[in-house]
């Protein structure tokens, strides 16, 4: 389901519908203390804003930047999710997303991955070395020929995706960014093979993290509030909202987990650059036995923090199911 938009500038678009239910009823919320991408977003200081449904609790930016607006942040050189080594779903992580996507995947699902957004590739890499066929879709400039030197199979618009291809369609830290996502989920639909899934991977709106960074906090604190990238995260999902906007193009969640603490980063210490790691002193190592003690525990107070839904990050899993959607 996509959302209706009243008439808009060049600059800005005022939605009169929620992104996910469609409904008309909104409440308007503080606004972000903190900006991305100000260069290009400056201008429209007191224009943007953020927008709760009162009838599916979506959080989503309203009025927003327009489309326009939008491509001239993602073209810039300062977006460095189009570098190779910008991706934070590369590496060990990735692997760590993928033993899990892969114990619910069908084994007659062809293991051949679709990496929707892109950006550097660097989580295609990642699975090329776990022994999947992997391509991608990045229309941004940087991230497109980045991968290409990297030599990913790529395509850098929609319609150039083969249909029934893939086995999985991961979208990691890009769904939130899409301005129609119902349209962007029919052509995953059309390019999925038999047996597919859809893989999604979203900032958690009901993380730990997101519910004591509060605007009014980051204003009078040094809380670090860049998880909400505002404003070119559109919409805030939570399990719930993203689950309601799946259902309305004809998806259903099979498996859904979070991932990541998120708290280290969760203050701002003045002088130093957001998120930046200060040195530690070196201290004596721990007995073997002592450091197993306390990596068991760290493990336990992980599992149980993840499994209650506060991690930093929500991941789905999902499957196309019926035909065409009719509410959209």
């Amino acid at each position: 389901m996509d959302a209706a938009s009243s008439p808009a500038d060049a600059d800005v678009v005022t939605l009169t519908a929620c992104p996910a239910c469609g409904g008309g009823r909104h409440r308007r919320l503080a606004t972000p203390g903190r900006w991305i991408g100000t260069e290009v977003f400056a201008p429209l200081a007191g224009r943007l804003g953020l927008a709760g449904c009162r009838d599916c609790g979506l959080v989503f930016v309203n009025p927003r930047p327009s489309s326009t607006r939008l491509a001239a942040f993602y073209a810039g050189d300062t977006y460095d999710c189009h570098d190779t080594s910008g991706s934070s779903s590369a590496g060990a992580v990735a692997d760590h997303l993928m033993a899990i996507i892969e114990r619910h995947l069908p084994e007659t699902a062809p293991r051949h991955v679709l990496d929707y957004g892109a950006g550097g590739g660097g989580f295609l890499l990642s699975v090329r070395d776990r022994g999947w066929q992997a391509s991608g879709l990045e229309p941004g400039r940087r991230g497109l020929a980045a991968c290409r030197a990297a030599g990913l199979d790529m395509v850098e618009r929609p319609e150039e995706l083969p249909d029934a291809r893939f086995g999985l369609v991961t979208f990691h830290h890009v769904f939130e960014h899409l301005e129609a996502p119902g349209a962007v989920l029919d052509t995953v639909r059309r390019v999925l093979a038999p047996g597919g899934r859809l893989f999604i991977e979203v900032p958690n709106a009901a993380a730990l993290r997101a519910r004591l960074a509060l605007p009014w906090l980051t204003r009078r604190f040094a809380i670090d509030e860049r998880y909400r990238a505002f404003p070119i995260h559109l919409a805030y999902y939570s399990r719930a909202t993203l689950t309601r906007v799946l259902a309305a193009a004809g998806w259903e969640v099979e498996h859904s987990f979070t991932v990541g603490m998120g708290l280290d980063e969760y203050f701002v210490e003045p002088g130093r650059e957001a998120g930046a790691i200060a040195p530690a002193a070196a201290a004596p190592a721990a007995p073997a036995p002592v450091r197993a003690g306390r990596r068991k525990l760290r493990h336990r107070v992980r599992d149980a923090f993840l499994g209650l839904g506060l991690g930093e990050n929500l991941a789905v899993l999902a499957r196309p199911v019926g035909g065409p959607p009719t509410n959209r």
